[in-house]
């Protein structure tokens, strides 16, 4: 068990509600140093049948990591390529090894909630040689479902058995998971662990499939700039998948943004081959912050099983910008004060005013210590005042994990800071505490307590990021600065024939009434008109019974006024 420092944050406070835990992560993380990729048969003669590995690594191992205790693992999970399948074995790359060779494997069918891990089909503890691939007969029947294959740290961290990760994350979305304190999780450890399964099975004549990306899987990036989507496919039928088979990709992104491209295979794949698929041109993400939701798929001709064929990543676009340093020692820290919060001046990001704040996160973890009652929480986004309200999130869901899960909040309409500092700021639920991280270096940027009483928080930085951009742009009809009112229409494209939806901001709280006029200036229905002074608004319209047509949306304020133009087609 590790160390751990308790401190008491505040004389008179209830130890249950105060306390603090300085200590290492739960895992640790070294370079392998000349990783030997070991020999094993790939097709194992001990089974019957067509046998086929599925995998998402790149063969390599760059570096293993190793859980501080015992029972805890990683795993990988794969997309069954039929109905009914034999999980004949696994592959599995253990490191180090010089007081235990043993390992623990299991295997979970994916009837958990929301496809996490459920049913356990099986466990085993094995001998295994570290240093290379290792095969580990399993031998269990698979029937409509997905699955997974676990590696479980058998021993401590002083039994020295780590575990093999590649360099790069290839995986798509929901592959990658594990297993702390008894509870399953989605992992971003950077790279792939090096879990394979074999498979017993009896291939349809076509079953074209995407099963990794060869670009490197990412959770965010940067607007504006070229981003290459590349993917691999695989013929897992026994009959010859035809050159020109077609592989499409399509974006899905903020505002109804929407991307597509088709390549096709340049050779034909006999059963088990594979083929590299670059997207051409290079896509270039668009200037709007925001979460892309990337999808590949292979569409062969009379296609028999086609659950396998698609792959998917979200890819969030911003600059994420925070005072944290992970590499730093961590502190897990109860909830004390009603709030805790980050005070964020762009002028330390090198971000031009105005700025543009789209998505804000925050690491969360839940102490088996100190188990959360609940794991509800508001965030919220306060002016340079630490007072005025700019943003309120519906009530969320923390996401916990070890080491930290973040837990990511879309900001609708975004936040736009015209000048000075702004907060990132999470309240709990009523019902629950849960644990949050800082690293151990103050510099003087996160507070705890609540508006108009902050006080601050001098043992570290709050694992709190906010994802911002500078000099945000104009668009058409849409001023983003709050200066005065503005009014934009999110549909894409424009013309429209059923719905669409409009958001407003105005600078400060006023009442506020919108209208639709039709070519000639007449007022053809008031949309919405509101006392509440709110600076912000989102109104779906529904457009089905107008007739096709240009007609002008307008935004009245007392302070001034902004209008859209709004095409409707038939």
């Amino acid at each position: 068990m590790r160390k751990l420092v308790v401190l008491c944050l505040a004389a008179g406070l209830a130890l249950a509600s105060s306390e603090q835990w300085i200590g290492h992560r739960p895992a640790m993380c070294r370079p392998i140093p000349n990783p030997q990729p070991g020999v094993f048969p790939s097709t194992p003669m001990s089974f019957l049948g067509t046998s086929d590995t599925l995998s998402y690594d790149d063969g390599m191992p760059t570096n293993n990591w190793i859980w501080y205790e015992a029972n805890n693992g990683w795993g990988m999970k794969f997309i069954s390529p039929s109905d009914n399948v034999t999980l004949a074995g696994a592959l599995i790359y253990p490191v180090g090894g010089d007081v235990t060779n043993k390992a623990i494997v299991e295997a979970y069918t994916d009837d958990g909630p929301g496809g996490s891990p459920g049913t356990g089909v099986f466990s085993d503890t094995v001998d295994v040689t570290p240093g290379q691939w290792n095969l580990v007969p399993i031998s269990v029947n698979v029937v409509a479902s997905n699955f997974y294959v676990f590696y479980i740290q058998y021993a401590d961290s002083s039994g020295h058995l780590a575990f093999g990760i590649d360099a790069a994350p290839n995986a798509p979305q929901h592959r990658k998971w594990r297993r702390y304190s008894g509870a399953f999780s989605e992992d971003n450890t950077p790279g792939d662990w090096l879990i394979r399964a074999v498979l017993d099975w009896t291939p349809q004549d076509t079953n074209g499939s995407a099963f990794r990306f060869a670009t490197t899987v990412i959770d965010d990036t940067l607007p504006d700039i070229n981003f290459p989507i590349r993917a691999h496919v695989k013929n897992l039928g026994s009959s010859t998948l035809p050159s020109g088979t077609p592989v499409r990709l399509r974006i899905a992104g903020p505002g109804g943004y929407e991307y597509q491209d088709t390549v096709t295979t340049t050779a034909a794949l006999n059963h088990g081959a594979t083929a590299m698929m670059n997207f051409t041109p290079v896509w270039h993400i668009p200037n709007q912050p925001g979460n892309y939701n990337i999808k590949v798929w292979t569409e062969a001709a009379g296609e028999m099983y086609p659950f396998d064929d698609t792959i998917a990543w979200d890819l969030g676009c911003a600059k994420w910008i925070d005072y944290f340093n992970e590499a730093t020692q961590w502190i897990r820290y109860t909830w004390v004060a009603a709030e805790r919060a980050v005070q964020f001046d762009p002028a330390d990001f090198s971000l031009e005013y105005p700025v543009g704040v789209s998505r804000a996160r925050v690491g969360f973890f839940n102490s088996p210590d100190h188990p959360w009652l609940d794991t509800s929480f508001t965030l919220r986004i306060y002016g340079d005042d630490g007072y005025e309200v700019l943003y309120e999130s519906q009530t969320l869901e923390a996401t916990p994990g070890a080491p930290a899960a973040f837990t990511t909040c879309d900001i609708d309409p975004v936040v736009v800071i015209q000048s000075g500092t702004f907060y990132v700021a999470v309240e709990p639920g009523t019902g629950g505490f849960p644990s949050s991280y800082s690293d151990t270096l103050s510099q003087g940027h996160s507070y705890t307590g609540s508006p108009g009483a902050w006080a601050p928080y001098n043992y570290g930085e709050f694992f709190m990021s906010a994802a911002a951009q500078g000099n945000v742009g104009v668009e058409e009809g849409y001023e983003p600065g709050i200066k005065s009112p503005n009014l934009r229409i999110t549909n894409h494209p424009n013309p429209v024939n059923d719905l669409v939806t409009l958001k407003w901001q105005v600078p400060s709280r006023m009442p506020v009434s919108i209208n639709l006029y039709d070519a000639t200036g007449r007022m053809v229905r008031n949309l919405y008109a509101a006392n509440d002074k709110a600076r912000t608004g989102t109104l779906t319209v529904d457009t089905k019974s107008m007739a096709a047509g240009i007609y002008l949306v307008r935004l009245e304020t007392s302070q001034g006024s902004a209008t859209h133009k709004l095409v409707i087609q038939r």
